[in-house]
């Protein structure tokens, strides 16, 4: 029951909140003002509008929360990106991305150096895994990890990762992951709330106040896609928590026997990957090698203690 309340609550935190937050901005600062829209609903709050108010917040927060992969999409540069655009962000960020290689190859100390690891760490090892955002590297980057080091593609295997990882991890991702979340929400609300702002001004003849009150959600959309990106830090530590100490319970789990070398780690966990993902019957069969030795009797043999007893013989 505890864990159901923790996951309603991540839920009520991520999406409502800030559902709640803008609602309640539009209806006490933008609305009173759009005189036109009056005619439509009460311009006081009464028991009736407190109810609306709620399940409009619902509403919304149930939207955000079920369309939570597009919206990643969006701000990962995947999805609703011109294909121009897609280019010309890929190429701005190798450029940033080399620049961190020149610095940190050059060495360093204090706490600058400090800062510019974090924002190295924040793109992925590899340039063809490079993206359009910043957003989208900061999560390309931690959903790369497992691949780069031990060449564990922990995004195909991600539910069997998570099935054996520690109750400790699967928290902190949880509790990362929401986080994340809230600031994402924030993004959007924001920036629709902007909008609805600006063309209510239309329709209440060009009204100077009103447009001034869209300039509060544009800079909290600037400010909440600034933080979700720092935000993503404490999630990318939990997935490569779940990498280092997660792989070797997924495979003991799958029946499988780590290797001695990492050099062999790396090239069962890419047959385990292809087999998984592709059904690939080479793959299967060069898994067998690494497949836990049974502990079975073979064929023929009998333990000791499953051989019948010689009976003894008793004196009439």
């Amino acid at each position: 029951m505890s864990e159901l309340l923790k996951s309603v609550w991540a839920s009520l935190y991520a999406w409502a909140f800030p559902s709640a937050v803008a609602i309640a901005y539009y209806a006490l600062l933008i609305y009173p003002e759009a005189l036109s829209l009056h005619k439509y609903a009460p311009t006081e709050f009464e028991i009736d509008t407190k109810v609306a108010y709620l399940g409009l917040t619902a509403m919304i927060a149930t939207c955000l929360a079920a369309l939570r992969t597009p919206l990643y999409r969006i701000l990962e540069g995947y999805l609703l990106w011109p294909r121009w655009l897609k280019a010309a962000g890929v190429k701005r960020h190798l450029r940033i991305k080399r620049a961190f290689d020149a610095a940190v190859r050059a060495g360093g100390s204090g706490w600058p150096f400090g800062l510019t690891l974090e924002d190295y760490a924040r793109y992925p090892m590899r340039d063809d895994q490079i993206v359009p955002s910043k957003f989208g590297n900061a999560i390309r980057a931690f959903e790369t990890y497992g691949k780069t080091r031990f060449n564990l593609d922990s995004q195909t295997l991600w539910h069997e990762l998570y099935a054996v990882a520690p109750k400790y991890i699967q928290q902190k991702i949880e509790q990362a992951q929401s986080s994340v979340d809230f600031f994402v929400a924030g993004v959007f609300l924001s920036l629709f709330l902007a909008v609805a702002t600006v063309v209510t001004g239309v329709l209440e003849d060009y009204d100077r106040t009103i447009f001034i009150l869209a300039a509060p959600p544009l800079f909290v959309a600037f400010l909440s896609h600034w933080i979700a990106i720092r935000a993503t830090d404490e999630w990318a530590y939990s997935v490569q928590a779940l990498v280092n100490i997660g792989r070797v319970k997924l495979a003991d789990s799958l029946g499988l026997s780590l290797p001695e070398t990492l050099a062999e780690e790396r090239e069962m966990w890419g047959l385990a990957t292809k087999f998984v993902y592709f059904a690939d019957a080479d793959a299967g069969a060069g898994l067998n090698r690494f497949r836990r030795k049974s502990l079975a009797p073979a064929d023929g043999e009998a333990c000791a203690e499953d051989e019948p007893e010689a009976e003894t013989p008793t004196e009439d």
